[in-house]
């Protein structure tokens, strides 16, 4: 990750604790998507353009339609028919934050990534509103609003009044990179960690009130204020906790603080402070000594708050329990799990008057009960959901939980069904083909462990294998096949038939020093090895076939059903290899360039179905390249990825406890038709990612005349003169305001040519603003790219790359001739070394 930041959410002045997972730096512009209660999920596109092989498909549409609700009431993602499990209380990809509203009737949620804030119904779980957006740092204000940092700039979000963001002024923040906000309990000011200090600033004007030095040099990763206004503390990890007296805005004490775990909380009034992590310690503010007579359990505490009357301190203990313990003494009151007997995890909140508490459960949900009975939101919570698929006669669906149990439930509604635990009486990971209604994992007979594969419905033993030495192997079913099954281990793969538990193949594949995933071709006959490159052998022969190679690290692979064809995955796109002649017949590519985690060929093989980290579910045209639609989304990244046999439906399984049926047949909304050539060239600029792709389909399809355009429209640029970039860097240090003011303009415009030359700068500074400046400018060097020049460019090469052909590559050859460090140069010299497999 680029930064490292703490993500810190605050209510009214209360701290609640991060996960100690920062989330990614934000982009410059990070798009802020609002969604009224009840409104469908939106559909985000972040622009990251793709590396190598044919043009990136950058914003596949969404399915056209409105809307349907799943058994729960809430909004399916558009082209889905029905949902297993429940989105209710969960949040993306790990939540970093919670806090309750002043009355305690709605819960606020931030997300570690861009899926930004959620706000719940305590009593119900259903989601009330949403702010998709990438977030630094961020607070919860006495009127319910949010204070909030984004790409450096300050916020408040609405979420209760028509959910409007307002973004106060330029150069409200002395610094971009904050790592900690907090709003003052009266409501009118928030302070801001940064790495020379706090500053705190007026939420309506953005008028700095004061600024707080903080020793050292760590920057706090999270800020408390006091219920009473007149203190605010703060630390980093190891650091002690801070305590400043507001009044006269000066530090008074420091109070001791073990690991890097920071957690801390004011009395109600003010006059002592919890701090955990470990201990949990109870201070005077008025003084550095500890509280006496405060003598807590052994048992670790890792979060603590105090009860609104402040006779009491909850405490989140290592064992996953909420503890009440007498504030004064220490003393264990009593202690209550969370709903469903799980662990609870930070963070952690309690509403006033302790009506409810909420924190993360092991299955990465959000869990909000009454700790006084236990009772809470009736939530479906199901752990990460792997392997789904459907039944022969398509009726019903299924997939397997982490803990080994086959979830079966309705396609159509999403109503569950049984619900079987796989018959194996030892712990390890298990595989499950929902077609054939087999299961295989690890038995054990005496004291030998063996490989069983199980009918999971008749609960018997079917097959016996033996273990592979020393290693849990990888094991893949023929899809249609059972009587096939591959065991995959670091230097050899072994076929097995399920009918007799015999061998009937085995593969030295070489390569021992890596772990093997493969496949199984539907008729039994190929197996497909993750070697590098991967490599495909005859079951019949024992003859390798095919080696393909394609990218450094491999996730997996599948078979079409047909055995023609091969899906690789990679950690950023699938290479599609026709088996037939060996070769790669088709690159396909995440939208926003996420992650690739599940492929899975329709029946006929005309569409692939790919499933990313970022949780979308995209369907592609084998023949033609393009993106037939793409469905936004899971919670959580796809895990699985299944047709029916009829090729009219999709299952995905994925990390956030659910699963999905999609509507195969769904075709994306209508797209605006590009003009021509021109048009389409003046849409690579565009920094709308969907309009873009419009661009760079139009040209892709006539790739003689793109490559003429191109080559007319954009010319190998003039190179800057080294000496005219050295002086401007040298005015970086000029004592007139306006002189530098103009160089770093200018600099800017230059970009990354004078990346060198600011980097020595930075390096070795003549004095703290020239360090300041080339420091700043170098950040806007490695943001993501932004301005329509560099995106023309970019999309440009990435077009001709794709093309590929002898015009192609003499024009990138062209481009990258031109002036050394400038984009289009470095891009096109990248895609040639791509071209010829550098």
């Amino acid at each position: 990750m680029p930064r490292a930041w703490a993500l810190i959410l605050f209510v009214a002045g209360a701290a609640l604790p991060a996960t100690g997972q920062p989330p990614v730096a934000p982009a410059p512009n990070a798009p802020a998507v609002i969604r009224a209660p009840g409104a469908a999920p939106p559909n985000l596109s972040p622009d990251q353009p793709g590396r190598g092989g044919r043009p990136t498909r950058l914003a596949a549409a969404t399915p056209a339609g409105p809307h349907k609700l799943d058994r729960h009431g809430d909004p399916l993602p558009a082209g889905a028919v029905a949902r297993f499990g429940s989105v209710r209380l969960r949040h993306g990809d790990g939540v970093a934050g919670l806090g309750f509203t002043k009355d305690g009737n709605h819960l606020l949620s931030i997300a570690a990534s861009g899926d930004g804030f959620r706000v719940w119904e305590s009593a119900t779980g259903k989601e009330a509103a949403r702010l998709n957006v990438l977030v630094q740092a961020a607070a919860l204000a006495p009127d319910r609003s949010v204070v909030f940092v984004s790409d450096g700039k300050a916020r408040v979000w609405e979420p209760f009044a028509g959910g409007r963001v307002r973004e106060l002024p330029p150069g409200t923040l002395p610094d971009p990179n904050v790592s900690a906000v907090a709003v003052h309990p009266g409501g009118r000011v928030f302070a801001a960690a940064q790495p020379t200090g706090i500053a705190l600033i007026d939420i309506t004007t953005g008028e700095r009130k004061a600024d707080l030095r903080v020793p050292g040099d760590q920057p706090p990763l999270r800020i408390v204020f006091s219920p009473d206004g007149k203190w605010v503390a703060a630390a980093g990890p190891r650091t002690g906790v801070w305590l400043w007296n507001l009044a006269a805005l000066r530090r008074v004490r420091t109070y001791p603080n073990q690991g890097d775990q920071i957690d801390f909380a004011f009395s109600p009034d003010g006059t002592r402070i919890a701090i955990a992590g470990g201990q949990i310690a109870l201070f005077y503010t008025d003084s550095e000594e500890a509280v006496e007579r405060f003598n807590p359990p052994d048992n670790p505490v890792h979060v603590a708050r105090f009860s609104t009357d402040g006779k009491s301190l909850f405490a989140l203990q290592q064992d996953g329990t909420l503890a009440r313990l007498d504030a004064a003494t220490g003393e264990a009151k009593e202690s209550w799990a969370p709903p469903g007997g799980v662990a609870a995890q930070a963070p952690l909140v309690v509403a006033a008057n302790a009506a409810w508490v909420a924190a993360v459960d092991d299955t990465g949900g959000i869990r909000v009960w009454n700790p006084k009975d236990g009772t809470g939101p009736e939530v479906e919570r199901l752990s990460v959901l792997n392997d789904p698929g459907f039944s022969a006669d398509g009726k019903v669906a299924s997939a397997l939980t982490a803990e080994g149990k086959v979830v079966t439930f309705d396609p159509a509604t999403g109503a569950p069904d049984a619900t079987f635990q796989i018959a194996l009486n030892d712990e390890g990971g298990a595989t499950w083909n929902a077609r054939t209604g087999l299961a295989v994992g690890i038995g054990k007979v005496g004291d030998e462990t063996e490989l069983h594969v199980v009918d999971v419905a008749k609960k018997k033993v079917v097959a016996k294998l033996p273990m592979p030495a020393g290693e849990f192997p990888w094991v893949a079913f023929s899809p249609t096949d059972s009587t096939r099954l591959g065991v995959f281990t670091a230097g050899s793969v072994a076929v097995y038939d399920t009918l007799t538990g015999r061998p009937v193949r085995s593969f030295d594949v070489g390569q021992p020093e890596l772990p093997k995933v493969g496949a199984l071709s539907p008729d039994g006959r190929l197996v497909a090895v993750t070697t590098n490159p991967v490599t495909v052998w005859e079951v019949a022969t024992g003859r390798k076939r095919f080696e393909l190679p394609g990218s450094a690290e491999v996730m997996g692979a599948t078979f079409s059903a047909d055995g023609r064809r091969l899906a690789v995955a990679g950690t950023d796109e699938v290479v599609v290899y026709d088996l037939r002649v060996g070769t790669a017949a088709r690159r396909f590519r995440m939208p926003g360039g996420g992650g690739m985690t599940a492929a899975a060929f329709a029946p006929d093989g005309t569409k692939l179905a790919t499933g990313g980290d970022d949780g979308v579910v995209t369907l592609w045209d084998v023949a033609s390249g393009e993106a037939l639609v793409a469905f936004e989304r899971h919670e959580g990244p796809v895990t699985g990825l299944s047709y029916s046999a009829d090729g009219t439906r999709v299952i995905s399984s994925s990390f956030d406890g659910t699963a999905l049926v999609w509507d195969a047949a769904a075709r994306p909304a209508a797209v605006a038709a590009v003009a021509g050539a021109d048009e389409a060239f003046g849409l690579l600029a565009s920094p709308d990612a969907a309009a873009a792709q419009r661009g760079l389909t139009f040209l892709d399809r006539t790739p003689d005349v793109a490559v003429r355009l191109l080559g007319e429209k954009i010319a190998v640029p003039a190179a800057v003169p080294a000496a005219r970039i050295a002086r401007l860097v040298a005015d970086l240090g000029s004592p007139e305001f306006p002189t530098r003011q103009a160089a770093v303009k200018e600099l800017g415009d230059i970009g990354a040519e004078a990346g060198p030359a600011l980097r020595a700068a930075a390096a070795a500074p003549p004095n703290a603003e020239v360090r300041r400046l080339a420091g700043d400018l170098l950040n806007r060097l490695a943001a993501p790219v932004t301005e329509p020049d560099d995106l023309r460019a970019v999309r440009a090469v990435e077009l001709l790359e794709g093309i590929g052909t002898p015009a192609a590559r003499e024009l990138l050859a062209k481009w990258a001739a031109g002036p050394r460090h400038h984009r289009l140069t470095t891009e096109a010299a990248a895609a040639l070394r791509r071209l010829r497999g550098e």
